[in-house]
């Protein structure tokens, strides 16, 4: 109950922390958020959602395609002949039947916060779109008969897309019901939105009151439990949004591509009514896109004064405080799956419990000080980068493991040899092999030994900063407080060694 009132009381704060988090790379389905592979040196540890990839931000490719690539069975004599698949049918498909599940109405399964509802927390409705947007992707590559090595890009795309509306879903349908309040009724239609949902908006003030509020969702709801053509419209008005005005302008200002940016899937008219001019590709004069637009201008115009003091030491802190509670293994707050029967949304459930209390406590030992030590930006920066490492902690221990074990720093030839001896403490690993052996004596050393588990820490976030977020933020067109810096590794061997691949 404590966690829940503590969560409650400052929602807009954990929720700006779970998004930065979630939407940088940190998703309850551990998707990565780099364009720089950190397994590619080895390709060997991948998973279907492996930090490696980005269903946000991937590498550029040579042209821009609107359709991902598969292949055709090739006639005999014939060498196969690569065809494009489309992404948005899976997508629609799948914000539909998250649309069909916020309507039910189920408790377990939340995808919107009413005002005044205290029962329901920001975190639950990420981890509700994390859980759509994952078992969806499970069920479509099995009717695809879809494999990892031939098509884990396209199962990143649509996993990230479907939890990025998910996410978004009160923003983007504030936004289209106020366009819709602009076009006839046949057109509103088109675009999933019944006639009693915009009357309810129509009749409502700027002040609406919570049963208004109220009123406007049980109308959705009621529309899209009982009419699968309205709630299929909907989908697609809310993915067409999202692509125009959200995704496609950032990735595009930084040479970006994914498969199936583009919005083809309306018709001209509905195009034209909905998002704009259709040659306008860069964006459109609605809400969302000159939100976006503006944080982008003001990245890229104006400066900003350093945090006052690094952000990087108490974020350490917390990353070498969470290897001696993973060390615990304790099954009520697991930041590692412990058995067969565990899910991983246990574990992202307790690193964002985490992450919050830490937060709280660093918060609250600053009570006494006339001024804030951190801003709210850098305390979301610095949540962020907690969760971030931690639901990644197991691939970057891997990723800094491989990298050490195939360098000059274990060659005894070597200028740069360092002697197991010093492991611990130069490079935060445990020497003689005992990461991939023994899982048990690794946790005993980082548990009794403070100094190890700081060095260990350094390095994970340095791998996340130069990897994943640094290269997440250029791409999105956004800057961290303090840039993403890495300050904190001298040694320039070891930098060089982390740096992206």
């Amino acid at each position: 109950m404590s966690d829940q009132k503590t969560m409650a009381s400052n929602p807009r704060l954990f929720r700006s922390i779970i998004l930065y988090s979630l939407l940088l790379g940190c998703s309850c389905f551990s998707f990565g958020a780099s364009p720089c592979f950190l397994t590619s040196a080895s390709g060997q540890r991948r998973t279907l959602f492996d930090v490696s990839t980005s269903p946000l931000w991937a590498a550029a490719s040579a042209g821009e395609s609107n359709l991902a690539p598969t292949t055709i069975p090739p006639a005999e004599n014939e060498t196969p002949v690569k065809k494009k698949r489309d992404l948005h049918p899976p997508v629609i498909e799948a914000i539909s039947h998250g649309l069909l599940i916020r309507a039910q109405n189920v408790p377990t399964s939340p995808l919107r916060i009413l005002e005044e509802d205290g029962n329901i927390e920001p975190w639950q409705i990420t981890l509700t779109a994390g859980k759509i947007a994952q078992q969806f992707v499970e069920e479509w590559q099995k009717r695809e008969e879809l494999t990892l090595e031939e098509n884990e890009e396209e199962m990143q795309v649509v996993s990230g897309r479907v939890f990025a509306v998910l996410t978004r879903l009160e923003e983007l349908e504030e936004e289209l019901l106020k366009r819709c309040n602009k076009v006839s009724e046949e057109l509103t239609f088109s675009f999933g939105v019944p006639p009693e949902e915009l009357k309810t908006l129509q009749e409502s003030s700027e002040d609406a009151s919570i049963e208004q509020i109220r009123g406007a969702a049980a109308a959705i709801d009621a529309a899209c439990l009982f009419d699968q053509q309205l709630r299929y419209n909907r989908a697609k008005s809310l993915l067409a949004m999202f692509l125009h005005e959200i995704e496609g302008p950032g990735l595009r200002r930084n040479n970006v591509v994914l498969p199936c940016m583009a919005v083809d899937f309306l018709s001209v008219d509905h195009f034209d009514a909905l998002l704009g001019a259709v040659n306008d590709v860069s964006g459109s004069s609605g809400a969302i896109n000159s939100v976006e637009e503006k944080s982008v201008e003001n990245v890229e115009t104006t400066v900003r004064a350093p945090p006052s003091q690094s952000l990087h030491p108490v974020t350490i802190d917390a990353i070498a405080d969470a290897f001696r509670v993973r060390a615990q293994n304790i099954s009520t707050s697991p930041l590692r799956l412990l058995d067969s029967n565990m899910e991983w949304f246990d574990v992202q459930y307790s690193i964002m419990k985490f992450a919050e209390r830490f937060l709280e406590k660093c918060t609250k030992d600053n009570k006494n000080n006339e001024e804030p030590k951190w801003t709210e930006e850098e305390l979301q920066t610095i949540g962020g980068r907690i969760v971030g490492v931690l639901i990644r902690l197991d691939d970057l221990e891997w990723e800094w493991n491989h990298r050490v074990s195939t360098s000059t720093l274990c060659k005894p030839e070597s200028p740069d040899m360092i002697p197991y001896n010093q492991w611990k403490s130069t490079l935060g690993l445990h020497p003689d092999n005992v990461e991939q052996r023994c899982i048990k004596t690794l946790d005993m050393a980082l548990l009794e030994e403070n100094d190890f588990a700081r060095t260990r820490a350094e390095k994970m976030l340095a791998l996340f900063l130069l990897n994943i977020e640094g290269p997440g933020m250029k791409a999105s067109g956004n800057k961290a407080p303090d840039d993403s810096e890495v300050d904190f590794i001298q040694d320039s061997t070891q930098l060089n060694l982390m740096m992206p691949k």
